[in-house]
């Protein structure tokens, strides 16, 4: 497998390649110019190739998820037939329009689709369609719950830190916070916007990813905790991990590694948006309690958001880790 965290803007825009040739694409990003040099660029390849984006997956209706695929769905250079199926819990057509933008965007991508008569799945919820078999891959749905799609009200909001601590040391963080280091109590989002994103465990061949878009930790927790009590065993080893709303330390609890244990975080966020990722996020990864003297890897699509966090060479030597980015013009490229 071959996955690509493409330069996206503020959001997320993943494109697997299968060894058979499959494509996923999960999310669009919400940055024009970001969709013309990069996301367009792929699709382009993939349609040159006589390949299709068998999957697209839209995790939710943020504008830092849906935009590109708006701009993807509505460009003239773009084969309307290269899309197979859709997984993408929308609202339906006849809803009233309101004022917020992504609300109003995702009902122009619903018209979209119908409109091209492409397959569409708006079932993807952890009652409906708790785990699914495709193209060789296991997909066990994390999140959202049916009622929290129901119950969704836009508000255009996002929930992080609104100052940066980019200019601090991870010790002075860790200093700073002792209601999380010390007393393990957090703030951590519950708004039903993030609820409503799509999350998933991906399982192919010996390989697992998580892909968490923007879902809340509580939820996470639930599921997880059910896909280990039913595989009978203690702790999940996950290969990779998309951490949660571009990393919001606000979406990463510290009970999230009772459950799984991940040396390798992909972060999809270029730093001009809510100050995201938050240093606060690393400092939890790398004082987790079953870290241990395991190296941790950090892999950004954006080269800029690695300088402005500003790690120092003692820093990544005393709590064992290392930063990627960037190894290719679109992103960062990575094959399992």
């Amino acid at each position: 497998m071959l996955i690509k965290v493409l330069k996206a803007g503020n959001g997320d825009s993943i494109l697997l390649k299968l060894d058979n040739n499959f494509n996923i694409l999960i999310d669009g990003g919400n940055n024009i110019n970001d969709y013309k040099h990069n996301l367009k660029q792929e699709i382009l390849e993939i349609q040159k190739s006589k390949e299709y984006i068998d999957l697209l997956i839209i995790t939710h209706i943020d504008q830092d998820h849906i935009k590109g695929i708006e701009y993807l769905l509505k460009d003239n250079e773009i084969d309307n037939d290269i899309i197979k199926n859709f997984w993408f819990n929308s609202f339906s057509s006849s809803a009233t329009v309101n004022n917020d933008i992504s609300y109003n965007e995702a009902l122009r991508i619903e018209n979209i689709i119908n409109s091209l008569n492409i397959p569409i799945n708006r079932q993807i919820t952890l009652e409906q369609t708790p785990k699914a078999s495709l193209f060789g891959l296991t997909f066990s749905i994390l999140s959202p719950y049916k009622k929290d799609i129901e119950n969704l009200i836009v508000k255009n909001t996002d929930i992080s830190s609104s100052s940066t601590d980019y200019k601090l040391s991870l010790q002075e963080i860790i200093d700073k916070n002792p209601r999380i280091f010390v007393d393990k109590i957090e703030d951590l989002d519950t708004s039903i916007e993030n609820k409503s994103s799509i999350a998933f465990l991906l399982e192919y061949k010996t390989k697992k990813i998580l892909f968490l878009g923007d879902a809340e930790s509580t939820v996470l927790h639930q599921s997880l905790k059910k896909i280990l009590n039913d595989r009978g065993i203690d702790k999940l080893y996950i290969d990779y991990l998309k951490l949660s709303h571009h990393g919001s330390h606000k979406s990463l609890s510290l009970n999230l590694f009772n459950y799984i244990k991940c040396n390798n975080f992909i972060i999809s966020a270029n730093g001009k948006k809510e100050n995201l990722p938050n240093k606060l996020t690393f400092a939890k990864i790398l004082t987790r309690i079953n870290k241990k003297n395991a190296k941790d890897n950090f892999y950004f699509n954006y080269s800029s958001v690695l300088k402005d966090l500003n790690f120092l060479e003692d820093e990544k030597e005393e709590f064992k880790f290392e930063c990627f980015s960037e190894n290719f013009e679109h992103g960062y490229k990575l094959e399992l």
